[in-house]
């Protein structure tokens, strides 16, 4: 005899039974019984925040005043690449406006002047930075066992102007051109003239010679903004 359809009819009978407990059983559960600390009452006393005493405050701020990482509280070594913030600064604010002052041309660049105006007294001149092509290099802030360091080596690329002068003020001549550092260092700041890696061109060949012996004009006022650079990223940073 076939059965075939007695047996799926009592399957379906089968599972629908097994449905119906399970229904049964998930409405005899609350929401939150599988979870073990819905289920258990706690015991420990809730956290009382309490404001900071004055002692506890100072102990922060004193903390949050030493230089460096909070992870590194002995400040045993910790650098800290500030390359990008060192060129914005350089090119912003402290190379548009160096200029050397104006003095009496020295010996060696009086000889520099073209043939035509040489043998005239009482010439003048005065340089200063036109405009920033481009500043490009490494600088690094070093925090060494509480001391801090300001490391770079840079590439510096300007625009130069110098005016010559009579000595009665009358301007005789506008030389303009550009002058190239490569890789200026810390240990540049100890040196009285401009490192040797400097390089000058001229817009007007004639004028090179003068240009090229007066760009050494431009180093204590370049070698004070870098000073200036150091400084201020040890504040930044400190």
């Amino acid at each position: 005899k076939d059965i075939s359809k007695w047996a799926v009819e009592a399957a379906a009978c089968g599972r629908c039974c097994v449905w119906a407990l399970l229904a049964m059983e998930d409405r005899s559960k609350k929401p939150s019984d599988h979870l073990y600390w819905a289920r258990t009452a706690s015991t420990t006393q809730p956290v009382e925040h309490k404001p900071l005493d004055a002692a506890a405050q100072a102990a922060l701020q004193s903390a949050a005043a030493k230089p460096g990482a909070a992870w590194n509280a002995a400040a045993t070594w910790e650098e800290k690449d500030i390359s990008k913030w060192a060129h914005e600064l350089l090119s912003s604010t402290l190379l548009p406006t160096l200029a050397a002052a104006e003095a009496e041309l020295t010996a060696s660049e009086a000889a520099a002047l073209p043939a035509d105006s040489r043998g005239a007294s009482g010439l003048r001149c005065a340089l200063k930075v036109s405009a920033v092509s481009s500043v490009s290099g490494d600088v690094t802030h070093v925090l060494s066992r509480g001391k801090q360091r300001v490391v770079f080596e840079l590439t510096l690329k300007l625009k130069l102007e110098l005016e010559l002068r009579e000595s009665d003020g009358t301007l005789l001549q506008l030389v303009a051109g550009s002058l190239s550092l490569s890789e200026v260092a810390n240990d540049d700041l100890d040196g009285a003239r401009m490192p040797s890696s400097h390089k000058t061109s001229c817009d007007q060949p004639e004028w090179a010679p003068l240009l090229r012996a007066a760009a050494g004009r431009a180093w204590p006022p370049l070698k004070g903004a870098l000073v200036a650079l150091v400084e201020q990223a040890k504040e930044k940073w400190r």
